[in-house]
């Protein structure tokens, strides 16, 4: 990604394929896709930090890292024509924002005085006053779609309580996942300072050694995680390990201690050769552990010196993939990841993965880890798959939001059971998939925009199906509906149902200016999720009886034909 990508007239149109459905413009899409794509949160976790109503204080989002003990206030601003930049009036006015939480007695005092019920509601829910006046701290996140100019820039140094992410910084942060990976190069480590360790463990031979940092960031596909296919947590972002390697990288006096308290990196090659006693080069290598020391260094390389060295260890694998992902599971096994990135090997993700194309004849895979080359390809990821598995067959919506779990403590659950096969996934994945027009005639768009209303949806209109016995029918019947290539027919039938459960919502919650409808913690509460969805139901079989609305029957009609 560059810079220039930002502009408004060049990323509308991105930002409106992959977010109009959850953000109504520009600017509130560009918030979203920097809390997801910088700030590396998910779609939840992303919905729930914006404070998306009027009188906001300056704020625009709040997130709260309780691993790392930061309150992250964030506040967008956005330009739409291609040479603005970005000055220093915008940021000393959100200095001015931040000091409302400089203590707990401040921000307790504007939760109280605050017209924006939004900002009050995120405020309380996080615990926000308690938490700082616990300790956490506090830090300002500016983001902008523009460059900053030199105003901004000497006005950033001196304000350390705020990060800024202008178009620049955005666009070297940015990892794009759907380039090729590894390295189809040849690549020179400085060896010229270092005694290197020679090891041959039979299968593979290896070489491990300090090499110049410096040295390291000149390697291909650190900027855009090409480099790092092989590695299950790719770069992470904005973390607390991020944070604090950066740190280190900022101390100069540091550097030399570096080797010390830093892992290194692993890197497998098809080919090692020793040049000689200062340089030692690969043939078509990839890093599977170290993405995220190899991205810090990348963007702080201005404050490296001499002194800073990483240990490097290289690994000749001859192209046994067989070993290499061996070597990537267990390099990667030392440190805290995902648990999706370990249970990407699993029997049961693997058995999908194969059904899944094999049932779509390869026009749609099946995504185990992110980073896969799934081009051309309809790309439904595992992670997906399970929410919707989620509210759909274990019936809770409420939890959806909940997205580590699905591949973790749920992971059982919800895919070891013999009805989930790569067949029911797609089937199901499609009619979840037909909420983007339902969700349009929800009145109160604020509620429509938010993640869990569609899944909400998507269980609501699940219990209508099976309310009925041919729609009981047809749930017992995906496998052999996606099998049988009638797909389409299920969709338009499901589209149809929510279309009038969406419009019968609309009489069951409150209206857009109505704040105090905390439509995010409802989504969460089994209790109005099940009550709602009862309730809908309910309206379904009036209007059947009226004849106001198709009953699953005739919804279905072309699949019961």
């Amino acid at each position: 990604m560059k810079a220039a990508d930002l502009r408004h007239g060049k990323f509308s149109d991105e930002l409106e394929k992959h977010y109009s459905n959850r953000a109504p413009d520009f600017s509130k899409r560009f918030l979203k896709w920097f809390l997801e794509n910088i700030f590396r949160l998910d779609e939840f976790a992303a919905d729930d930090a914006c404070v998306d109503a009027k009188h906001d204080k300056g704020v625009d989002a709040v997130y709260v890292d309780d691993v790392s003990e930061v309150v992250y206030i964030v506040q967008s601003k956005t330009k739409t024509t291609d040479k603005a930049t970005l000055g220093d009036t915008e940021l000393k006015d959100f200095y001015g924002t931040l000091v409302q939480f400089g203590s707990q007695e401040k921000i307790e005092k504007l939760a109280g005085e605050t017209k924006n019920e939004r900002l009050k509601q995120a405020i309380l829910r996080n615990e926000i006053s308690e938490k700082v006046a616990a300790g956490y701290d506090v830090q300002g996140v500016f983001i902008t779609n523009v460059p900053a100019n030199k105003d901004a820039d000497q006005y950033i140094e001196k304000a350390e309580i705020i990060d800024l992410y202008d178009s620049e910084e955005i666009a070297a942060n940015y990892v794009d996942l759907n380039v090729d990976g590894g390295i189809s190069d040849s690549f020179v480590f400085d060896v010229s300072d270092s005694d290197v360790i020679e090891y041959d463990a039979g299968g593979a031979s290896a070489r491990i050694f300090l090499a110049p940092a410096l040295n390291l960031t000149k390697m291909e596909g650190i900027s855009d995680g090409a480099l790092f296919e092989q590695n299950v947590r790719l770069s992470l972002g904005n973390t607390k390990v991020n944070k604090s390697i950066k740190s280190s990288i900022r101390e100069k006096a540091e550097h030399v201690n570096f080797p010390l308290y830093h892992n290194g990196i692993n890197v497998l090659c098809r080919e090692i050769i020793n040049e000689d006693d200062q340089a030692i080069s690969v043939q078509d290598y990839v890093v599977v552990n170290g993405a995220q020391s190899l991205t810090s260094l990348l963007s702080e390389r201005a404050k490296i010196t001499d002194d800073l060295k990483i240990l490097v260890k290289l690994i000749e694998v001859k192209g046994d993939i067989t070993l290499s992902q061996k070597i990537t599971r267990n390099s990667n096994n030392q440190n805290a990841i995902k648990a999706r990135d370990m249970k990407s090997n699993h029997n049961l993700q693997q058995r999908l993965k194969a059904e899944v194309d094999t049932v779509s004849g390869g026009k749609i895979a099946y995504e185990i880890k992110q980073g896969e080359n799934n081009r051309g390809k309809e790309v439904i990821s595992n992670e997906a798959a399970g929410l919707v598995l989620l509210a759909a067959d274990l019936e809770q919506p409420w939890s959806c939001h909940q997205k580590y779990k699905i591949m973790d403590d749920l992971h059982s659950e919800i895919f070891g059971r013999p009805s989930v096969t790569g067949a029911r996934v797609i089937a199901l994945w499609k009619c979840f998939q037909t909420m983007s027009e339902p969700l349009e005639e929800l009145e109160n768009k604020s509620f429509a925009n938010y993640a869990l209303t569609r899944y909400f949806l998507f269980f609501a209109v699940i219990e209508i199906v099976k309310d009925s016995k041919d729609g009981a029918s047809i749930l017992a019947s995906l496998d052999e509906i996606a099998k049988d290539g009638r797909l389409d027919e299920l969709a338009r039938g499901f589209s149809s149902l929510a279309v009038n459960a969406a419009i019968d919502l609309n009489a069951e919650i409150a209206p857009e200016e109505d704040e105090y409808f905390d439509y995010k913690n409802d989504l969460k509460s089994q209790k109005w999720c099940r009550a709602m969805s009862a309730k809908l139901l309910a309206q379904h079989k009036k209007d059947v009886r009226r004849d106001k609305a198709d009953s699953v029957a005739d919804a279905f009609s072309d699949l019961l034909a």
